[in-house]
């Protein structure tokens, strides 16, 4: 996992439209969230945390309930 050393870190609000993957999930509604982003201006890392209501939902959705391979 990419970790950033840089301290010149500003938040941005966000509205993010989040997709199921894979070919079998095409047909299943995406999920808005709405979280805090936390940019590094330096590298471009950014950090967010999705609410639990929006997280139950992406979680509720997939097949096996497992985290998904990234």
């Amino acid at each position: 996992m990419y970790q950033c050393t840089h301290s010149n870190q500003k938040q941005f609000p966000a509205e993010i439209n989040v997709h199921f993957p894979g070919i079998e999930m095409i047909d299943k509604p995406t999920v808005w969230v709405f979280p805090q982003l936390v940019i590094c201006i330096e590298c471009g890392l950014t950090q967010f945390v999705i609410a639990p209501r929006e997280l139950a939902q992406l979680s509720d959705s997939l097949p096996n309930s497992k985290s998904v391979a990234v």
